[in-house]
């Protein structure tokens, strides 16, 4: 059979309807189960984590809600209930993948691993254990929860050893040139013997993620691969203006400001050292805007927290334009991804606002909505 429909030419709508039917169809369905905006609106408006609780058992969380309170409380139930909600979901999404375009949807979930990293090493500097920041870790990449508990058991002499035995660790050793690999691997394992300095390096980490995205999705092609692509290169934009702001907050100077920026965005140096130059956030915005051209932010005066939320909205905008008309591709898959990621996010940045009293107007300022 197989052998007879390969012989066939088929037109190429038919080809892709073959292909995806099933996969989409399943993708839009899960698609029906996203937290709609008035589910959105009743979390604000409630006044505590418990009656959050209780407007997501009416969800698709209800499962992960009674798994997470078993062990945990406060705000720390919504975030763990959000992990393993995602977890579950990414299960599933990679279940109905085509074969051929895993790869591209596990090369949007290698910055998770990243992130899991950075949380551990935040957790180790604290003097905090596998146990309290379970809720913050996914395993939906390369990274197991028993890779989670050998690395945050270990020493920090031990760090590095225990990374590069995980599969992410063999990426993170393959992802450039021999001398760079080398060179970053110095920095970074001396970052670990010293959790002291390891947030002077966290650059480091968001380099290697999107490295490895990059190479990932290089070795894919295709439209999809294309546009995901970009959406990355705007990701390290906005992270490397994040940076400079910050850094010239606490004074910073422009060569140490410079080493710090993440390679691979669509910012020339040009452009990047205007930035740097640039005397407050509203000149900064005025060079920006042409690049982020859904910036919401008005003439008066903006904090830094207000620039990344118009950054990170700005971007999402992106993402629904280059997915929401995509039909009988893998498109559609990595689209729902990108949305479910949004709402795993707003619902822990709720959850936290919950806990320190943070007004409604002010959470709803937070929330990238998509």
């Amino acid at each position: 059979m197989n052998g007879f429909l390969g012989s066939l030419k088929l037109p190429r709508i038919e080809s892709r309807a073959l292909k995806y039917g099933y996969s989409n169809a399943r993708v839009k369905a899960m698609k029906g189960l996203l937290l709609r905006q008035s589910t959105l609106d009743e979390l604000i408006r409630v006044s505590s984590i418990s009656a959050m609780v209780e407007v997501l058992q009416r969800t698709g969380y209800k499962n992960d809600l009674g798994e997470a309170s078993v062990y945990h409380s406060g705000s720390d139930i919504i975030e763990m209930a959000a992990s393993l909600n995602f977890a579950r979901v990414v299960k599933k999404l990679l279940r109905v993948t085509p074969d051929g375009d895993r790869p591209l949807v596990e090369a949007l979930l290698m910055k998770w691993d990243l992130l899991n990293l950075k949380t551990m090493m935040h957790a180790k500097k604290m003097g905090r254990g596998y146990g309290d920041i379970k809720h913050q870790l996914f395993s939906v990449g390369g990274l197991t929860d028993d890779d989670f508990k050998r690395i945050m058991k270990a020493e920090e002499s031990e760090i590095l050893r225990e990374i590069k035995r995980t599969t992410l660790g063999e990426k993170m050793l393959s992802a450039s040139t021999e001398q760079f690999s080398r060179t970053m691997w110095e920095t970074f394992n001396n970052a670990l013997k010293n959790l002291d300095t390891f947030t002077q390096t966290e650059t480091i980490i968001d380099a290697y993620s999107y490295m490895l995205m990059e190479k990932a999705l290089g070795e894919t092609g295709g439209d999809v691969a294309f546009y995901v692509r970009d959406l990355l290169r705007m990701e390290i934009d906005e992270k490397n203006i994040m940076i400079i702001e910050r850094l010239k907050k606490y004074g910073a100077d422009k060569k140490r400001i410079k080493e710090t920026l993440i390679r691979g965005g669509t910012l020339g140096r040009r452009m990047l050292d205007r930035i740097i130059e640039a005397k407050d956030l509203q000149a900064v915005v005025k060079l920006i805007r042409p690049k982020f051209r859904h910036l919401e932010l008005g003439e008066g005066e903006i904090s830094l927290t207000d620039l990344e939320i118009a950054l990170e909205k700005s971007i999402a905008a992106r993402k629904v334009l280059a997915f929401h008309r995509v039909n009988l591709s893998v498109g559609v898959i990595t689209g729902f991804l990108l949305l479910k990621e949004e709402e795993m996010s707003n619902l822990r940045k709720i959850a936290k606002a919950k806990e320190f009293g943070i007004p409604e107007e002010d959470v709803r300022k937070m929330l990238v909505i998509v």
